[in-house]
């Protein structure tokens, strides 16, 4: 059985899920605010039949906006069958809960949340949190973290451990091998034998790319290599200086942002090994596609990075703040690149095994019928 859905929300991996649960058989609507994460969305929807409707009050935290938000929700609903609305955090799931409540019929459709974030360091002992976790537990038939990790977390400060159950983020592999296929860019890189270290992030405090350069100082002082950040963010100025003062400007690439069909093709031709130098993580996507990519991967052991990068098997994991354990851990695998590879290859099955989003919409059905006999 597959259910008829609502998604609520647009960003990349929420539209890939909506592409994957369409192949399957469920119909899928979508609503949205205006804006893209990544631009052309909404033209993948369309061009897989999927309805979109965009809202500019769903993402609004506004009390005119809950109550907007509610009744455009409400609004598909009596247009649309709508067996289950899947909301995307603690915002649009109480719009949704609101618009099932007032829903007069005898089919009302059941609620599931993902949970894709948190936010920073000490927010569950906050009130916010209490209002936020009263929302989850009150309007969700299931909620859906995003890591093993995260749900325990969330469980430890109150979330109903009946209703919580782990949904990985999911890749479509078949996206990414095509999208790397027929990539056309000019992404320069040293026709040399240094070996190319890649980090992708956005370019703010918690994803820590100073101690990506800081270890990239100290791989430099034993071998020549080359060091990519790709991303963009308030932190650039201060990064670009900093690779100064190291010394090791003239290693250090800065890219800016690059497109997500782009990156796939930087992931699987040009990084040797991929970095992840982060101080807080709930499942990284990042992780996901470096394992698509084939490519070995160095990562801070933070939040669910561990339930993706096993020690020793598809990359290494270090501690937070540790650029000299980062430095030793590249060094490892650009000095030995047949174990590069066979992580890499390892990677690549793993996310096949797990988090492919064959695998993981299958998963999501399941949730959904779940979600139904408990509403």
């Amino acid at each position: 059985m597959m259910a008829s859905s609502l998604g609520v929300g647009l960003t990349y991996h929420l539209t890939r899920l909506s592409i994957g649960l369409k192949k399957k058989g469920c119909n899928v609507t979508v609503l949205s605010g205006p804006k893209e994460q990544a631009n052309g969305l909404s033209a993948e929807l369309a061009k897989e039949g999927i309805e979109h409707f965009t809202s500019d009050h769903i993402d609004k935290r506004r009390i005119h906006s809950f109550y907007k938000g509610k009744e455009e929700i409400r609004r598909i609903l009596e247009t649309k069958d709508v067996d289950i609305i899947h909301a995307n955090g603690a915002t649009h799931i109480l719009k949704a809960y609101l618009a099932a409540r007032s829903f007069h019929s005898d089919k009302k459709p059941a609620t599931v949340t993902s949970i894709h974030s948190v936010p920073k360091d000490g927010f569950l002992q906050k009130p916010k949190w209490a209002v936020m976790r009263t929302t989850l537990n009150a309007g969700s038939n299931m909620i859906l973290p995003v890591s093993n990790n995260t749900r325990k977390l969330l469980i430890k400060h109150g979330l109903n451990p009946k209703k919580t159950l782990t949904v990985y983020n999911a890749i479509d592999l078949h996206v990414f091998d095509n999208k790397v296929r027929r990539a056309k860019i000019n992404f320069e890189r040293e026709k040399s034998n240094k070996p190319t270290i890649v980090y992708v992030a956005n370019l703010i405090p918690r994803k820590g790319q100073e101690y990506y350069l800081m270890a990239a100082a100290e791989v430099l002082k034993n071998r020549p290599a080359k060091f990519y950040v790709i991303g963009d963010g308030p932190r650039r100025k201060y990064l670009k200086e900093l690779t100064h003062h190291l010394g090791i400007e003239e290693d250090v690439v800065f890219t800016g942002r690059v497109p997500y069909h782009e990156m796939y093709y930087v992931l699987s031709n040009i990084a040797d090994v991929c970095v992840s130098s982060s101080l807080g993580e709930l499942f990284p996507f990042y992780i996901l596609e470096c394992m698509a990519a084939r490519k070995p991967i160095v990562a801070t052991n933070v939040g669910g990075v561990s339930e993706a990068v096993m020690d020793g098997v598809n990359g290494y994991l270090v501690p937070p703040r540790d650029p000299n354990s980062l430095a030793k851990a590249i060094l490892k695998l650009i000095n030995s690149p047949e174990t590069a590879r066979e992580m890499g290859a390892r990677g690549r099955k793993l996310v096949e095994q797990r988090f492919s989003m064959d695998v993981i919409t299958r998963k999501l059905n399941d949730v959904y019928e779940l979600a139904l006999k408990r509403k």
